[in-house]
């Protein structure tokens, strides 16, 4: 049957795309989406064939019953509804591909494949981390914590990485790779997992691997590879280091000198600033090189509070090295956005593909700016201190909003709606339990229960926990994958993030299948009853 043998190459290569999904789509679907619908489509022959299994199939049952409970929360959420349904076809396609993957006649290569991606994808984090990489295919921004970068290597965020690397951690370590191949691949997913910063996914690894095997056997190597990782890093990781010998001053810092901070002009013009900028931490920024720092800009419409982004990017160079202390004047250029309105000019040095100070906790610095047609070009002084002062608004919502009140939050909602918001409707209305009037919608509640408590209420929640407790539990890489996924999932939540989702739905189908009463397993030709 020419579908039994493309389905396997198809879900190779989608474990394989899992930690490559590029960030720009291909008519609405990224690489791996598009990837899934080959497999549906690849799969559909085999899955049909297989029906009789598939429907006796325990964790089938329990899994079709969670995602119905899904749909239902769907219809009828109270707001956002359109949101709710697509939530509710990310559910589908998971049961999908639980359907597909569960009815492989053998795993083994799902799990080699994994491993051998997630050792490529924590290969090119590191060099993406020394400042080698193009991040700009997976992300359009860095992540910090204080100064210290965390790693996403090939992910959006650094906590989606974590995630995946905490469950490649458990797949390749139970992996049937031989021993030197598997602890070398152990040893490289430890140190992207521990740079990633994600103190959830590191407990719900060392949790998981305690808890599967105790102290014996695979325990002592798997944690043993963790601490020697850890060790090596400490030297390294200005704040690895901190955390045991105290602070040792701010890398880096910058404070602005300028003439004017004030500006009238016409759209789509070319122009120039004077800045007096100074090195007021300790690291030096270094004008050439493939570290060098360099002047940048951005616009931000303040009608919108949106940043422009067709506007050209001009950059201004450093005229030397600058070092702690030191002070640099650099004519800055920049050209003013082609719509009029009210907006807001902020320079700022940045190193690598516009890594920005700010994303460091270093102010910009500011310019009001006001484009129109037919105004003559004029520049004076402003009082910005609102906008300097802007993050402290307890009414605007950041992603530095505290996991406490997104957990407060979160439990307000599901007294007001017992049966849910509808799937992943939590992220546009936590901020009215939070006396907000602007949040980040792309923040979830960080407890991958309490989004499930509120976005399907009790029976949703309920259906998710059958779901798991229908599943086989033994010491296996799916199993001990899920568990991870399962205990990161008390911090934080990836249940709508394509590349964890599909790892999780994967794993729970590569399982070992338990049949409904007085059902014995026989497969249909040529499918191994084992990976129904």
């Amino acid at each position: 049957m020419l579908a039994e043998r493309i389905l396997p190459i198809a879900i190779a290569l989608l474990v394989a795309q899992i930690p490559f999904e590029v960030r720009h789509p291909l008519f609405g679907l990224t690489n791996l989406q598009w990837s899934f619908v080959a497999v549906a489509l690849a799969g559909a022959p085999i899955v049909f064939d297989n029906r009789r299994n598939l429907v006796r199939d325990r964790l089938v049952q329990a899994a079709a019953l969670f995602v119905t409970t899904q749909w239902a929360a769907a219809a009828y959420a109270p707001e956002f509804q359109v949101n709710a349904v697509k939530g509710a076809v990310r559910f589908t396609a998971g049961f999908v591909l639980l359907l597909v993957v569960r009815s492989l006649s053998d795993h083994t290569r799902v799990f080699s494949v994994w491993g051998i991606a997630a050792t490529v994808s924590s290969v090119y984090a590191l060099i993406a981390y020394a400042g080698f990489g193009v991040p700009w295919l997976f992300r359009n921004e860095e992540f910090y914590i204080g100064q210290v970068q965390r790693l996403s290597g090939s992910f959006e965020y650094p906590n989606i990485a974590a995630a995946y690397y905490g469950m490649s951690l458990v797949v390749v370590c139970w992996s049937s790779f031989r021993p030197v191949i598997k602890w070398s691949f152990a040893f490289l997913l430890w140190i992207t997992l521990i740079l990633t910063f994600s103190k959830g996914a590191l407990a719900a690894v060392a949790l998981v691997v305690v808890l599967a095997v105790g102290w014996r056997r695979l325990a002592v190597p798997v944690l043993g590879a963790g601490a020697l990782a850890y060790a090596l890093l400490l030297p390294l990781n200005p704040y690895l280091y901190e955390r045991i010998h105290g602070p040792t001053g701010k890398p880096i810092s910058a404070e602005y000198k300028t003439s004017w901070n004030r500006l009238h002009q016409q759209p789509a013009a070319r122009d120039r600033v004077t800045i007096q900028i100074q090195n007021t931490g300790v690291a030096t920024w270094s004008a050439d090189g493939w570290r060098r720092v360099r002047i940048g800009y951005r616009w931000l419409n303040t009608e919108t509070d949106r940043f422009v982004l067709d506007v050209p990017s001009l950059v201004t160079d450093l005229p030397r090295d600058v070092r702690g202390g030191e002070t640099v004047e650099v004519e800055a250029a920049f050209e003013t956005p082609s719509a009029p309105g009210k907006y807001l000019l902020a320079f700022e040095p940045f190193s690598g593909d516009f890594d920005w100070f700010s994303n460091t906790g270093v102010w910009p610095l500011l310019i009001a700016a006001e484009i129109r047609p037919s105004v003559a070009r004029s520049v004076g002084t402003a009082d910005l201190t609102k906008f300097y002062t802007r993050g402290d608004d307890p009414h605007v919502l950041t992603s530095s909003v505290s996991r406490s009140s997104l957990w407060r939050a979160a439990l307000r909602m599901f007294l007001d709606h017992p049966f849910g918001v509808g799937p992943d409707n939590y992220r546009l209305q936590y901020g009215n339990y939070l006396d907000a009037t602007n949040w980040d919608t792309k923040v979830y509640s960080n407890n991958l229960y309490l989004e499930l408590l509120t976005g399907s209420g009790v029976i949703g929640l309920a259906s998710f926990l059958l779901m798991i407790a229908a599943m086989r539990w033994r010491a296996e890489a799916g199993c001990l994958a899920v568990a991870v996924f399962l205990l990161h999932g008390l911090v934080d939540v990836f249940l709508m993030t394509t590349p964890i989702y599909f790892a999780f739905w994967i794993s729970m189908a590569a399982t070992r299948a338990e049949s409904g009463p007085g059902f014995s397993l026989r497969s249909t030709p040529g499918l191994h009853a084992e990976g129904v």
